[in-house]
């Protein structure tokens, strides 16, 4: 019986990841030959393709998806028994802690977590990584990081990231950020999104909020002029305080100093945000990933403000849930 070697496992599965032998050799800091070498000793040890050399993309063959498919759940397994084995008696947790950090709204919620986290174990060395906020969850899968906080929208659902643990730990509604010498909303303080089909839109549309807006757009008839495919939400702020256009802008993304602007709940839709902890199966039992879960549950709580009437809803509780 041949035992495969999981070295080139994770070599297969970087490829499927990154769509490119080189984009994986680059990641894992190897050359683009020795990553080739690797995975064509895999496919003779297998007797099967794996990747379809013949597109531009080197996609996996169903043979090669089938691989990846197990070669999680083996890490996952590891990753479980080298937790066991690094859990003290004492309770204390140390080692180190990966975490990514979305720009702007990220430190509001995982800062005070993480101090809770070194105030009660000062043991564990914690680092910060400011992440893109579409790229986490693949950056916690290929274990980048340790945790990442990650972002979801009802209404455009993505494709599963397999071999995720999400834990939704607050949400918030979107709302339309317009220059702060526009008119005020009607009664209500709400607005139809079809009144701003005229306007010049700021969005990025590759992004998931951008795909949102899209989403949201269409569903009122009309096409957004987009003028801006900025996706940072603190100079997207600031575009829209120089009256540069119009844009979707979650509640907790905060205001940026001396840009002010209104935001404007839509009438009859009410998209959401929902952010979640984003952390591997297999670390759920590792003592830093273990600490960090309740630590960032109690910090969600402390954001978290009493419920008004509408149409500023706030966060809702939070709830738990697979990646799947």
């Amino acid at each position: 019986m041949t035992v495969l070697d999981v070295r080139k496992l994770v070599l297969l599965r970087e490829v499927g990841a990154r769509g490119s032998i080189a984009a994986a050799a680059q990641a894992l800091n190897y050359t683009r030959s020795a990553v080739s070498q690797q995975l064509s000793a895999l496919e003779a040890e297998t007797g099967a393709a794996l990747l379809d050399r013949g597109s531009k993309r080197a996609e996996l063959t169903p043979a090669g998806q089938l691989l990846v498919a197990h070669t999680e759940r083996v890490l996952a397994a590891l990753e479980t028994a080298e937790a066991q084995l690094l859990t003290r008696e004492d309770g204390q947790v140390t080692g180190e802690l990966r975490v990514g950090v979305p720009l702007h709204e990220g430190p509001a919620l995982l800062v005070p977590a993480l101090n809770r986290l070194r105030e009660r174990h000062p043991g564990l060395r914690v680092t910060l990584h400011g992440v893109d906020p579409d790229e986490g969850r693949q950056t916690v899968r290929l274990g980048r990081l340790d945790a990442v906080l990650a972002a979801g929208y009802p209404q455009v659902p993505e494709p599963r990231v397999p071999g995720l643990y999400e834990e939704e730990v607050i949400s918030d509604r979107i709302r339309l950020a317009v220059a702060p010498d526009r008119p005020p909303a009607r009664d209500g303080g709400t607005c139809a999104l079809a009144e701003f089909a005229e306007q010049p839109w700021l969005l990025d549309r590759t992004s998931r909020l951008g795909r949102l807006a899209l989403h949201l757009c269409a569903g009122a008839g009309f096409v957004p002029d987009i003028v801006s495919d900025i996706g940072d939400m603190q100079a997207v702020l600031g575009l829209v305080s120089l009256g540069w256009g119009v844009a979707l802008v979650p509640d907790l993304v905060p205001d940026r100093p001396g840009h002010p602007v209104t935001r404007i709940a839509l009438e009859g839709i009410r998209p959401i945000r929902r952010v979640t902890l984003v952390v591997r199966e297999g670390a759920l039992d590792s003592p830093p990933v273990a600490a960090l879960l309740p630590a960032v549950r109690e910090a969600a709580d402390d954001l978290r403000r009493p419920e008004p009437r509408e149409p500023d809803s706030p966060p809702t509780p939070a709830s738990t849930s697979r990646n799947r």
